[in-house]
């Protein structure tokens, strides 16, 4: 879609009457066929329960409602220009929905509402993610996606997430098919890492057969939840199973969900929070 489709879609919306009742179809889940008519209001709050613990500070779960309308919105408009019969997924490749979220998350979601992030009058992409180990990535590196408002920004806040460091240990067998070298690997290392430091080629070999692919091709291949993120170092210790020592869990691009909370626990409101992950965009009022 055009940037001039885009802007003129945001702007039709921007420019439409109030809508308490701004509605959005979403597919609740996997084996749903028919989408549900939901709430925008309604569907920001399950989202921000579905990404969000409700004991994270009031202005971390503020930030989380922004990010997820927004990125709602774009889906949104993108369907309206496709024709197609539903806005949005709920699972974790659009945005998790929990359906009956808690007071908390009602409340993030009431105390914003309308509320879009927009730069040059197009919404914006809001990408989140749970922890980015210290500094998160730029949207070209992470999602292929080279969007001017994700770039790789320090975060250093995100230390008290869960498995925020962690080890993963692989059999050689089970890398070597991954990587497709017909047998098991015997050497791994990282070829070349991104500005950010993640990991964005892996070389493996098999004997004198050695490949080189994308880091996120062989995090895909392995499991996401089974390598939570691209800034790993591996290593083979005595001939074992290769480990993947890292940090971070998620593709680091954007809101950084535990950096999010660290940032409110120091005073932060949640648009200085959204603007420090989402560097040069404004928050539009929507309706």
């Amino acid at each position: 879609m055009t940037a001039r489709i885009l802007a003129a879609l945001l702007a039709a919306v921007l420019a439409a009457p109030a809508a308490a009742e701004e509605l959005i179809r979403v597919l609740v889940s996997q084996e749903a066929k028919e989408p549900v008519e939901l709430r925008l209001e309604d569907y920001v709050a399950g989202v921000v329960a579905g990404e969000m613990p409700g004991s994270f500070p009031a202005e971390a779960l503020k930030a989380q409602a922004v990010a997820a309308r927004s990125y709602a919105l774009t889906r949104k408009i993108e369907a309206q220009a496709a024709g197609r019969a539903w806005d949005i997924g709920a699972g974790v490749l659009a945005q998790v929905f929990a359906k009956a979220p808690g007071p908390a998350a009602r409340a993030a979601a009431e105390a914003t509402a309308g509320e879009v992030l927009a730069l040059g009058m197009e919404p914006v992409e809001a990408y989140f993610h749970a922890s980015c180990g210290g500094r998160t990535e730029a949207g070209l590196a992470a999602l292929g996606r080279d969007l001017a408002y994700l770039k790789s920004v320090e975060c250093g806040r995100c230390d008290r997430a869960p498995k925020v460091s962690w080890s993963v240990k692989v059999p050689a067998r089970e890398l070597g098919k991954a990587a497709g070298l017909g047998g098991a690997a015997t050497a791994a290392r990282v070829a070349s890492r991104t500005a950010s430091g993640r990991a964005e080629k892996v070389e493996l070999a098999a004997g004198d057969r050695k490949v080189v692919m994308a880091a996120s091709d062989l995090r895909q291949r392995l499991g996401f939840s089974r390598l939570p993120s691209l800034a790993f170092d591996v290593h083979r210790p005595r001939g074992g199973d290769f480990v993947f020592d890292g940090r971070g869990q998620g593709h680091g691009a954007g809101l950084c969900q535990w950096g999010a909370a660290g940032l409110a626990r120091e005073g932060k409101t949640y648009r200085e929070i959204l603007a420090h992950y989402y560097p040069g965009v404004e928050i539009v009022q929507m309706y």
